[in-house]
């Protein structure tokens, strides 16, 4: 009985002695583990900081975007717009071109026109002076340029 009391003796000794060490151990930890703890907190601190920044850069990029996209759309409205008049006036120009050739083509056949009436003319005096008269149908026939 006595060894077995010399041996639980023994044995509680090393287990205090174990225990000592593990203290000694786990007090020297415990700061590190504290000194860790508060960088990791740090560290999600400015993670944090971090994220709200790159979360409000990004709203003010897409606030940027939407405004710009919206600059554009209206730039081209106005553009298309501009078109739409710029065409307008390209065909009412157009028009008017075609009513001025229409006027041109006019005057060329009335010039055209009088520059026979002295030809007619004589061409009356001729038969007038021959016959002392002119029928309808040579008048007809002279005014159709008809050569007899």
């Amino acid at each position: 009985m006595r060894t077995e009391l010399d041996s639980l003796k023994k044995e509680h000794s090393n287990i205090k002695n174990e225990y000592s060490i593990a203290k000694g151990k786990l007090e020297e930890l415990e700061p590190q583990v504290g000194s860790l703890k508060e960088d990791y907190e740090q560290k999600e601190r400015e993670l944090e900081g971090v994220k709200k920044d790159l979360q409000q850069t990004i709203s003010d990029k897409y606030v940027e975007i939407e405004s710009l996209k919206d600059e554009l759309t209206e730039q081209l409205n106005n553009k298309e717009a501009e078109i739409t008049q710029l065409r307008n006036e390209i065909e009412a120009k157009n028009k008017e071109i075609e009513a001025i050739g229409l006027k041109v083509k006019s005057l060329e056949d009335y010039i055209e026109e009088a520059k026979g009436a002295p030809q007619v003319v004589e061409r009356i005096r001729e038969t007038m002076s021959i016959k002392g008269f002119l029928s309808d149908k040579e008048l007809e026939d002279i005014l159709a340029g008809k050569q007899y």
